[in-house]
């Protein structure tokens, strides 16, 4: 008996993930401003890795030695991406955080805008990113959605060793 009810609560539990999970799905959202630590570099989806180094883990090294309160996960805003391996584009690495003080050295304070985007959530590995970035591009041409040229990818959860439990959400900036 206890084996069944053991069972029926998994089960339930796991139709009520697969339900939330689609439930969160793709969505049209409003993002509200907010500040960040951050650094922009110039790159192309073909030199990103070298072009940021080390560059995400110093941003969270440098939040620490100030003593600022991390607010968020991570977020990589692209600015004039198009998706093309050799298009130069700014990407701006963010690290969300509660108020601004200190001194950021090479980084700096700012306050990103509202955000007006479709929402999807990429499970798995980020070289597969593309076909989140497809199928968001198909449903807004479907619902009539104008993109402008920024995205953003928030790193919700990061496993380097099994890339397979990545879990990045996407937001591509829409006309509103």
């Amino acid at each position: 008996m206890k084996k069944m009810i053991t069972m029926v609560l998994t089960t339930v539990m796991f139709i009520s993930l697969i339900t939330t999970q689609n439930a969160k799905a793709m969505e049209k959202k409003k993002v509200e401003k907010t500040t960040v630590l951050m650094l922009s570099v110039q790159s192309s989806l073909a030199t990103l890795k070298n072009d940021i180094g080390n560059l995400p883990n110093e941003l969270g090294e440098t939040a620490q030695k100030l003593g600022l309160e991390i607010a968020g996960a991570q977020i990589w805003q692209y600015v004039g991406s198009d998706g093309q391996p050799n298009t130069k584009f700014r990407l701006d690495i963010c690290l969300p955080i509660k108020e601004a003080k200190g001194d950021p050295g090479k980084f700096k304070f700012e306050e990103l805008p509202v955000f007006n985007c479709l929402s999807e959530m990429h499970k798995g590995p980020w070289s597969n990113l593309g076909n989140t970035y497809q199928k968001m591009m198909g449903e807004m041409t479907r619902k009539g959605m104008i993109p402008t040229s920024t995205s953003r990818e928030i790193y919700l959860n990061c496993d380097f060793e099994n890339q397979e439990n990545n879990l990045t959400e996407v937001q591509v900036e829409i006309v509103k």
